[in-house]
């Protein structure tokens, strides 16, 4: 079975350490740390073979760091396709306060891979997509790569009809939906940023979603973490999701890209866009009950997934 492409270039290295209370300017010491492989892409892909979906992971990797994400992935079940880079892929920390809590994410940025490592990324990754059902491009850019950057990997796909969905905002977001993906998804707040105003109201939302369908995008899907999720179709459908509500969360990061690869999972498998979001919801729901980015139970997301609730807003 062909494999969905998930692209993104930056993965992580993740540690995530747990305090019984964590306190600034004092010294904390973790009653347990977990290392695993993370960053938006690989977070997909790696959700993604959790719900049985053969997927691969493109991104840019390399140093000590790199050898890590790799035997994580292998782990995983996650092909990896990443292209090699002299530079050590960066570490990103997750603090854990479990007295009070809070999760506090430590990113570092990506480091620049050379212009000539950019070439053999995009060389390799548009002749994959010959071989791919589906191309999943994930998070914003980074600043050593150019706006446009993923454009020539959606029209590759899109030439190829294969199915096209985005998890990005800003110009990065706006530079692709010319080429007509089938699905676009942001939060809110990222919604809010790639417009730059605020959004006060659902009327509010629903105008800007509208406005990237008239941009080219065929469906667009807004989240909001725990609280009501929308999605607008290009037959202008409208649509309200309500996650369930969780009495305790561990850790939130990376749901939003489990929410991707489980509505990504159900379009594969022919489901209508409201069936696929809310599978994807409870993939999102299911991953903030554990303690590390995309490592949920696809049998409880089957069983949150029955918890949904949905409204028609037409």
């Amino acid at each position: 079975m062909k494999k969905i492409l998930c692209l993104g270039l930056t993965p992580a290295l993740q540690r995530t350490l747990l305090f019984d209370a964590l306190n600034t300017n004092s010294v904390n010491r973790a009653t347990r740390v977990i290392e695993s492989a993370a960053g938006k892409a690989l977070n997909t892909a790696r959700a993604l073979s959790t719900l049985s979906m053969p997927a691969e992971v493109a991104g840019l990797n390399g140093g000590s760091t790199g050898r890590k994400i790799e035997a994580f992935l292998k782990k995983y079940g996650v092909e990896s396709v990443q292209t090699t880079m002299k530079a050590e892929t960066r570490i990103c920390t997750t603090l854990i306060d479990l007295k009070q809590g809070t999760i506090t994410e430590l990113v570092e940025e990506a480091p620049d891979p050379g212009e000539g490592t950019l070439r053999r990324f995009k060389q390799a990754n548009l002749k994959r997509l010959a071989e791919a059902s589906a191309l999943v491009i994930s998070g914003t850019l980074p600043p050593f790569a150019i706006e446009t950057f993923y454009r020539p990997f959606v029209r590759e796909a899109i030439a190829r009809r294969l199915p096209v969905i985005i998890d990005s905002h800003k110009a990065p977001l706006l530079h692709l939906l010319p080429e007509r993906p089938l699905l676009v998804k942001l939060n809110w707040h990222e919604l809010e940023t790639t417009f730059q105003h605020a959004l006060k109201t659902e009327q509010q939302l629903k105008r800007d979603m509208k406005e990237l369908v008239a941009l080219g995008t065929q469906n667009v899907v807004i989240t909001q973490g725990a609280k009501a999720a929308y999605l607008l179709t290009q037959g202008g459908s409208f649509h309200r999701l309500h996650p369930p509500l969780l009495a305790k969360v561990g850790n939130p990061i990376g749901s939003g890209d489990c929410t991707t690869a489980g509505l990504v999972c159900k379009l594969m498998q022919g489901k209508p866009l409201p069936d696929a979001l809310a599978f994807g919801l409870a993939c999102g729901t299911a991953n903030a009950m554990t303690p590390t980015p995309a490592d949920f139970d696809p049998k409880l997301a089957t069983r949150l997934y029955k918890n949904i609730r949905r409204e028609n807003l037409d």
